[in-house]
């Protein structure tokens, strides 16, 4: 990695379009990585898909949701959430519970079984990215979280 004053001298002589596709290719690589290395690794061992890990994780984040807001949270289609739950309800990680005040509506939970499930997949994760942590220099270190803390902040301000 270069230091930030290499970069710096470089980053004069940037357009903003340099810029973007530098961004745009560094958001890229990192979604690409972690679902290459970080999510299909650590699914691997597991008994679910990538797809059925993000509903658990939806679950496990939200609490208990109807079929249609869980279709919705997630971008789905209702047929392909359906989908999902029945293959995790087979596998005992989600229970669903029919509505007593509307029989069409569906609760989907997550059980103690997908709990132990996800923080099992997690403790993988968190592994995974600790082994890469550990080869950036305390300089790396604080520029990373430098440009983490610019990044959310340009996210959290952008207006449209």
């Amino acid at each position: 990695m270069t230091s930030p004053e290499d970069s710096s001298d470089h980053s004069d002589n940037l357009s903003e379009e340099d810029l973007i596709r530098a961004f745009d290719s560094m958001f890229l690589s990192m979604m690409r990585f972690t679902k290459k290395q970080i999510l299909e690794e650590s699914i691997h061992q597991s008994v679910i898909t990538p797809p059925q890990f993000g509903l658990l994780c939806c679950l496990v984040h939200t609490g208990s949701q109807t079929m249609k807001e869980l279709s919705e949270r997630m971008d789905l289609t209702h047929g392909a959430s359906t989908g999902l739950v029945d293959r995790l309800h087979k596998l005992g990680l989600v229970s669903r519970d029919r509505s007593s005040e509307d029989r069409r509506v569906v609760h989907v939970e997550i059980t103690p079984e997908g709990q132990q499930l996800i923080q099992r997949i997690d403790q993988r994760r968190h592994a995974i990215l600790r082994k890469i942590v550990s080869h950036l220099t305390p300089e790396e270190r604080r520029l990373m979280l430098k440009i983490d803390s610019i990044v959310k902040e340009k996210l959290m301000n952008h207006v449209e």
